[in-house]
């Protein structure tokens, strides 16, 4: 009798107590699955900076004033030798030879016409000479060898020929620059790039 009476209690808590157990046990299973879900990765963490082909990782383009591998440009060598031989040519015949002359000095017949005709050929030759930069920098060759003398070329004559359009142009900086076209002229020929004058447009 007392058998009978103890075994549905038994019964009883099984059924009570089986389905919160269950719950619990499946609930922590659930945040243990989630927590390791969550983990990391080896190797993912970061973002862009992290992985090989993020943004911050890659070289992206060639920053400036960087000389090529290889060539970016058809022709580059000599169309670099046509623009540079186009701002010599202007030059020479606009700036240095009434240089020479000595029409720049004071009180000279025509120096105001003169100066007037220089400044628009150094404006001339400074625009052939930024051209003759953007061909430098497409040859991989041109570049490793002319690049800083010809950028120190284009500013000296950007220089003098602000000077020539405001009338104070020192005679002696002129002197100057023909003595660095010439040398430079002589290192582009050591490269491969033999620069002739051209004759340049009327002023």
């Amino acid at each position: 009798m007392f058998r009978k009476l103890l075994v549905p209690p038994l019964l009883l808590a099984l059924v009570l107590f089986a389905p919160v157990a269950c719950r619990n046990n499946s609930k922590n299973a659930s945040v243990s699955g989630s927590s390791q879900g969550t983990t990391p990765m080896p190797g993912t963490t970061g973002g862009e900076s992290g992985s090989p082909g993020g943004q911050s990782g890659s070289p992206g383009g060639e920053s400036p004033g960087v000389c090529p591998s290889k060539a970016t440009k058809k022709f580059a060598k000599t169309r670099f030798v046509g623009d540079a031989g186009l701002a010599f040519g202007a030059f020479h015949r606009w700036i240095y030879k009434p240089y020479k002359a000595g029409t720049f000095k004071s009180g000279a017949d025509g120096r105001k016409k003169a100066i007037v005709k220089a400044a628009a050929a150094g404006a001339f030759s400074v625009n052939r000479l930024n051209a003759a930069r953007k061909m430098v920098n497409a040859d991989p060759t041109l570049c490793g060898a002319l690049k800083k003398p010809l950028d120190s070329l284009w500013n000296s004559l950007s220089g003098l020929t602000g000077k020539l359009k405001s009338g104070n142009a020192d005679p002696s900086e002129i002197g100057s620059i023909g003595g660095a076209i010439d040398s430079f002229r002589q290192q582009a020929g050591k490269n491969g790039a033999d620069i002739k004058d051209k004759n340049p447009p009327n002023f």
